[in-house]
């Protein structure tokens, strides 16, 4: 038997791109690199203007001439990583930087020393050859950034020229670029949240000269937000940390905090796993088949910390941005799940109007075989009190309208804005509507004339039985 050498053909170079990177995952793999080089300050640039190039230029502690040429190879080693190392297969700078460019330059700077080298696609398909090319410092000095680089004691310059693949058929390419500014913050702010808020050492990241807040999808500091405790789950001799949290709701959210869109009208899509490794936010948004995506789970997000060793059995993806729990995970938090989403249920039921049949609501619900639905409850004292002096020809016109509203509420409307986190905004009556409405009820007789014992029955309806100083406004009432 005989072994042949087949080398690959550079096409194959072109054919990577083709990994599925969006721009926040491409930048984030970058990102990952600076914080495994200990970088205190990251600097991402988008040319703006003309959408010519990309930048991203850190603080870290560089890379040495062997390494960075090694850091360039495709399928080059990547040795023996450290527990805390965000890298994972050695393919991030590569496959990252050509998914969005067709040319990827590398400058790093480590103790006076300067590598700078370049993947160029177009070069390669002309060459044929499997080359990188080493740029001279006139090649270096023409870079943008460069001066930035020169001034720090170490660090490195990641620069994407030719955004084919990002700005595909875009007739604007500087705007287009001006746009992916503004989601990219959120999105980076929420990766990297548990970097960018640290108060040992804080990672800061600045895009465009703004710098990047953290995005804590669990609002850990607001006091409404409920907690349940750290729980370690043990695989082998490795632990999987997770806590579960349970969100306030809306009308306990500060005013940025609603302005956010997985706090409102995205929060339906934001429940779920958000499984971190390192620290770093891989995948979120889904219960992975242990439980149902709806509204009444919706405030319901749980943080799971997977240690890197466990990469194989959590099947991370070449762009960690996708994460499977395995089966035995599954099995393990399936019961502990459930008391969990109750507590996100209780957010919104016990907000909603219980069923207590010993208050004479306003609407009433009904229940049927096919489903529910509302209808204003016409033995309420207010309604009876309103129609009792009227004729039988008046009443039954008023009754008739009351059912032509009952028959009309806009259920899926209201629905749709409670769906979207939007607060309702009930009109509060005015103390004198109050009052005249119990002048209404007094003079109908249908409550006692006694006012301690009238008080007593009216803390039984609504909207009366949540009414302050309800016993001084019925005493002047009843007292004349």
């Amino acid at each position: 038997m005989e072994a042949e050498d087949l080398q690959p053909s550079v096409d194959l170079l072109e054919s990577m791109r083709s990994v599925g990177y969006s721009l926040g995952a491409a930048l984030a793999d970058l990102i990952d690199n600076s914080i495994t080089a200990a970088a205190s300050h990251v600097e991402i640039e988008f040319d703006v203007v003309e959408g010519k190039c990309i930048t991203i230029l850190d603080d870290g502690r560089g890379i040495s001439p062997p390494k960075a040429r090694e850091a360039l190879r495709l399928a080059g080693s990547v040795g023996d990583r450290a527990a805390d190392d965000l890298g994972r297969f050695g393919l991030g700078l590569k496959t990252a930087s050509l998914s969005q460019a067709r040319r990827l330059t590398l400058v790093t700077k480590q103790q006076d020393t300067v590598t700078a080298l370049r993947w160029d696609i177009d070069y390669v398909k002309d060459s044929g050859k499997w080359a990188v090319l080493v740029l001279d410092q006139k090649d270096i000095s023409e870079l943008p950034l460069h001066e930035e680089l020169m001034s720090k004691n170490s660090g490195t310059l990641v620069i994407w020229h030719n955004l084919d693949l990002l700005l595909g058929d875009s007739s604007k390419p500087g705007p287009f670029l001006a746009e992916k500014v503004v989601s990219l913050r959120h999105e980076l702010g929420l990766t990297f949240h548990r970097y960018l808020s640290e108060k040992r050492s804080p990672l800061k990241i600045t895009l465009n000269g703004t710098s990047i807040g953290a995005i804590d999808p669990f609002l850990k500091k607001n006091p409404k937000t409920q907690r349940s405790g750290t729980e370690p789950m043990f695989f082998g001799k490795h632990v999987v940390q997770f806590e579960a949290f349970t969100l306030p709701h809306s009308s306990h959210l500060s005013r940025a905090e609603r302005r956010r869109h997985d706090l409102g009208e995205g929060m339906r899509d934001a429940q779920g796993f958000y499984f971190y490794r390192n620290r770093r936010l891989i995948s979120y948004g889904s219960w992975h088949g242990l439980a149902k995506m709806n509204e009444l789970s919706k405030q319901t997000r749980v943080q799971v910390d997977v240690p890197s060793e466990l990469d194989s059995l959590w099947q991370l993806d070449i762009k960690k941005s996708k994460a499977e729990p395995p089966a035995t995970f599954k099995q393990r938090l399936r019961q502990l799940l459930r008391p969990i989403l109750e507590q996100s249920h209780r957010v919104h039921t016990f907000r909603g109007r219980r069923e207590n049949r010993e208050i004479e609501h306003i609407w009433n619900k009904i229940r049927t075989e096919e489903g529910f639905r509302y209808e204003i409850n016409t033995d309420s004292p207010i309604v009876i009190s309103a129609i009792q002096d009227l004729s039988d020809v008046e009443a039954s016109r008023i009754h008739r309208l009351l059912q032509l509203i009952s028959n009309t509420f806009p259920v899926l409307d209201a629905y749709a804005e409670v769906a979207a986190n939007h607060e309702s905004q009930a009109l509060s009556e005015t103390s004198e509507e109050i009052r005249l409405r119990l002048v209404d009820i007094h003079k109908s007789g249908l409550l006692s004339s006694d006012p301690k014992i009238a008080l007593t029955q009216l803390a039984q309806v609504e909207p009366f039985n949540n009414i302050l100083g309800l016993e001084q406004v019925i005493n002047k009432i009843w007292k004349g």
